[in-house]
């Protein structure tokens, strides 16, 4: 049995392929996850629980449902694209819902888990836009208007984040190494996982006296899947690609 560890699935209707290879995943874990942490932007974009089937995402919800009837047990993070995913389709899917960062234990060792933007620090106009978007009071501003004003809002912030993007580097766009190191001496952890920046990689590095392990997951739209499954008995890691 294991704990498995996924992120940036990015689901959309509207591209069935990553959509199918989501679900066809999840059924190929179901007789051996007894945990699975999917670690921000589930979806591509969410404009409240009551758009459920406006996305068309109840493909998401029945599939989760079945894995933690299974027994699999799901927690679930917001990312930068999902962060108005609320309680209402957390219970649904029979999930939880966690803050980020969490730190969990698996066995005598604790990691510390995160979707991973807020460590993109050298990333100045996306912090910014994350300091607006996660108050709560921006967010219940937004929540009170139509599910179709909703949706242009978020096609529209999706369009202007893809045009912003191009126009930065990788490496702006990338974790900044001293906000990994203070969080994870802030939480006292040598290892950590994180997506967001569709940079799969296992990186090594001292912390203090000590060797820390930052372990990134993969964007499912295109490269590499990556996903991470860490053994229940033994405590192995491996960062394996969710593709069959």
């Amino acid at each position: 049995m294991a704990i498995y560890f996924l992120s940036d699935t990015h689901l959309n209707a509207e591209n069935p392929a990553v959509y199918d290879k989501f679900i066809t995943y999840l059924n190929s874990i179901r007789k051996d996850a007894d945990e699975i942490y999917i670690l921000g932007d589930l979806f591509d974009y969410w404009i409240g629980d009551d758009g459920i089937d406006v996305l068309g995402h109840r493909r998401t919800v029945d599939a989760l449902c079945e894995l933690s009837e299974a027994g699999t047990h799901v927690s679930i993070m917001h990312g930068n694209r999902d962060f108005l995913i609320g309680q209402k389709f957390v219970d649904l899917c029979n999930a939880t819902l966690i803050a980020e960062p969490a730190v969990i234990n698996i066995g005598q060792e604790q990691i510390l888990l995160m979707h991973g933007d807020s460590l993109c620090t050298d990333d100045v106009d996306h912090q910014r836009h994350r300091q607006i978007v996660l108050t709560p009071d921006w967010q219940q501003s937004i929540l009170k208007l139509s599910v179709e004003d909703r949706m242009q809002m978020a096609l529209d912030m999706r369009s202007q984040s893809e045009k912003g993007k191009s126009a930065k580097t990788p490496e702006l766009m990338d974790v900044n190494q001293q906000a990994v190191e203070a969080v994870m001496k802030q939480y006292r952890v040598l290892k950590l996982i994180h997506g967001h920046t569709h940079r799969p990689a296992v990186h090594r590095f001292r912390l203090s006296a000590d060797e820390a392990i930052r372990y990134v997951l993969g964007d499912w739209g295109s490269g590499f899947d990556a996903v991470i499954r860490i053994d229940s008995k033994n405590g192995a890691i491996v960062l394996h690609e969710a593709t069959p």
